[in-house]
């Protein structure tokens, strides 16, 4: 399989892409107290527009899910890239039950439920194990947060024959 430079942004723009898909029509509450559509953001949150003073939806970055890139190795000549994702999501529940760990379990769950299905990604990347996830183990009320370490398989790149 041939595969250009640009494979590991690729991974990340997939892992962006497949989060709003799965989460297409999910809602979740922001920390105005609206129910919106969970974002997806590729490697970091944005930077903070608009004023303090009057904040809308598109001024708040909650509810979300980031993906982020840590690190990658390749073992052999041969093999492809091993790549860790770091995946962040963070929901706001001001509700004084404290159920807005759920709300992370459940979309936990859903990232989980995807890979287990089916592991590939954009065809062009695989989900390896260990599948990882946590919660956060900090009292951030109303905000709470977990996360997934995913392991994906970045494909080789084939060498190029020099008696071609």
């Amino acid at each position: 399989m041939s595969i250009d430079a640009g494979t590991l942004v690729d991974l990340e723009q997939s892992l962006t892409a497949e989060f709003n898909r799965i989460f297409e029509g999910k809602t979740y509450y922001n920390s105005l107290g609206h129910a919106v559509p969970l974002r997806a953001y590729t490697h970091s949150l944005p930077v903070k527009q608009g004023s303090d003073d009057e904040p809308t939806d598109a001024d708040v970055p909650e509810p979300y899910i980031v993906s982020e890139i840590q690190n990658g190795k390749k073992a052999t000549e041969d093999d492809g890239h091993e790549v860790n994702v770091a995946v962040i999501i963070c929901v706001c529940d001001d509700n004084t039950a404290r159920h807005g760990h759920q709300d992370i379990l459940a979309i936990i769950g859903r990232v989980l439920e995807r890979f287990g299905k089916r592991p590939d990604l954009a065809g062009k990347f695989n989900l390896r194990h260990p599948l990882e996830w946590t919660l956060s183990d900090e009292d951030t009320y109303p905000y709470y947060y977990g996360g997934l370490l995913l392991h994906f398989e970045v494909p080789a790149i084939e060498k190029e024959d020099a008696l071609a």
